[in-house]
This record gives structure tokens, sequence and C-alpha cells, in this order.
């Protein structure tokens, strides 16, 4: 994709938007389904924050950070677990217009979420920011990534998912999901399955 389809083909989508899965309880229960759960607890925020750091290094959102933006939406945060603990996690953040946008442009700080970037729940969205995922196994590891991907190309078909290469492994995987790169924006890869699977 050049530049131009890659912006003509973001505009076509048609911006924000309700959407039936991103609702209070239908949220719920679509996590569920590939897995995950909503953190809720001071030792899931705790166990999630350490596994990023652990996993990716420093430089990542703080502790705070991900708890504030998680509050925001009540929908940023799902974990794995594997005998009750914490082995892994996936945090997709709803966007607004203005969050696609910020990500375009390139003046999106995944460090700090501004909050008009982020759609709370059952409001509409324009689309999902990867913000992070990790997992301490391959097991937990796999199953982020189909849930991932049952979110990508079955739940929201219609809607734009981004994603930044913050390590190698995580642009291979992006590849291995059809995210493409966002010619001139450096380091943004995106998917819309609706958008592409046509193209």
């Amino acid at each position: 994709m050049v530049l131009d389809d890659a912006r003509s083909a973001l505009r076509s989508l048609g911006g924000e938007r309700l959407h039936p899965r991103y609702m209070s309880g239908a949220s719920e229960a679509m996590m569920a389904s590939v897995k995950l759960h909503h953190a809720t607890s001071e030792q899931d925020f705790a166990d999630v924050h350490a596994l990023a750091v652990a996993e990716l290094g420093p430089g990542l959102a703080s502790l705070a950070e991900i708890k504030r933006v998680d509050a925001l939406t009540n929908a940023a945060i799902w974990v794995v677990r594997r005998n009750g603990a914490v082995t892994g996690f996936l945090a997709p953040l709803a966007l607004t217009s203005a969050g696609v946008a910020a990500l375009v442009d390139g003046s999106f700080n995944a460090a700090n979420i501004d909050q008009k970037w982020v759609a709370r729940m059952g409001e509409p969205l324009a689309g999902f920011y990867c913000w992070c995922y990790a997992g301490k196994d391959q097991v937990s590891r796999g199953a982020l990534v189909l849930a991932l991907r049952t979110l990508i190309d079955k739940h929201f078909p219609d809607l734009p998912f981004f994603g930044k290469d913050s390590t190698a492994a995580g642009a291979k995987i992006m590849r291995h999901l059809g995210f493409f790169p966002f010619d001139g924006v450096e380091h943004l890869f995106w998917r819309c399955r609706t958008v592409m699977d046509a193209a």
C-alpha cells in the first residue's frame, strides 16, 4: 500500500461509530471467549507492569499510567491466567478519531495517553491501538496472539488496528497477523480486515 492508499482507505472507514461488542457486558463476554479477563485488582496491575518491564524493558508507561488509562475506558488491560497467576496480558486501547489522528500524524505518545485519544466503554470508537502485550511463556504468548487475531479479524473486522514495532519480535508478530506499515509514519503498522482483504 502506498501512502495515499493507506490514508484514503482509513478515511473510507468513516471515523467513529458505536460497536455492539464495545459495550459493558458484551465486551467482557467477548474477551472471556478468547480466555482473557479484565484486570481488576491492585495485584493484577502490578503483575502486568512487572511483566511488561521484564519482557520489554524500561521506558514503558508507568504503573500509575496503566491504571489511569484502564480507569478511563474500563477496558484497556486484559490478562491471561494459569494456575491463578497472571502469565500474560493484552492492552488494546479503544481509540477516538482524535486518537487515530494522533497516531497518523506522529504525535501519539504511548507512555502518556491523552484522555481525548481513548473511547470510554459504550462510546463511539474509530479503531484500536495495540498498546502492549507480553507473556511469560510460549503458551501464554500463543494465547495472546490468537486472541488478538480473533479480535481483529472476527469481532472488529470493520475497524483499523494499529501497533508499533517497538521490538523485532513485535514486528514479526504484526506481519504474521497481516499488519502493513502505515507509510509515512515511522514504526507504525495497521490492519483492517474489511479494507485489506478486499484490496
